[in-house]
């Protein structure tokens, strides 16, 4: 007849067995876990290199495409520019033309008045056209004077102006569509000039 093993011993062998067993486990866990933190480390490194290749890639990107931005623009402003001038020079023909023709008839006349009024005529249709690409006089004489739109060549003494406003004007000023293109050369009244009996009395005074 066997001996039966007792309950007891059966559980103490079994408990024996879990506790060996949760040893090796952790003992399992503790060298696994610095292989998974530098495996984890090794990873996000990995991420972070190829993020910042791709983020250096688009940023090459980015930059090769303004700098073809930036040729392009200036290409097209330049081009804007020259068929501007292409345009206003084309204008500017017709007057060239009548300048010569004008010319040309002086050599074999002496009729004063109908080479002056020849002149005058191939003015104002060159004066009309700029005002049609925007150009305007400056209106000076007998206004306050501006700074802004004014530059004092001189003063003088006036009996019609007051100190300040412009008594003549020796050069025009231009705008060019609302922007200052050359300022008008102007004098300046002083006021009205002192009399010698004022200066006297001053004196006497």
């Amino acid at each position: 007849m066997s001996k039966e093993k007792h309950p007891k011993e059966e559980k103490k062998k079994e408990k024996g067995k879990k506790q060996q067993t949760e040893v090796v486990e952790k003992e399992e866990k503790k060298e696994a876990q610095p292989a998974t933190e530098t495996d984890l480390l090794k990873e996000r490194l990995t991420k972070s290199e190829e993020q910042a290749k791709e983020l250096e890639d688009r940023l090459l990107r980015l930059a090769a495409e303004y700098d073809n931005y930036r040729k392009r623009t200036a290409r097209e402003f330049e081009a804007i520019c020259n068929s501007a001038n292409e345009n206003l020079i084309s204008k500017l023909l017709d007057t060239m033309d009548n300048f010569e023709r004008a010319l040309d008839a002086a050599k074999n006349s002496n009729d004063y008045d109908s080479f002056r009024k020849g002149v005058e005529l191939i003015y104002t249709h060159l004066k009309e056209l700029l005002e049609k690409e925007g150009l305007k006089e400056i209106d000076a004489v007998c206004k306050p004077f501006d700074p802004n739109f004014h530059e004092a060549v001189t003063q003088c003494e006036s009996d019609e102006h007051d100190e300040g406003i412009v008594a003549d004007q020796m050069c025009k000023g231009y705008m060019l569509n609302e922007k200052l293109l050359r300022p008008s050369k102007v004098v300046v009244s002083k006021g009205k000039p002192e009399r010698e009996e004022e200066v006297d009395k001053d004196k006497d005074d």
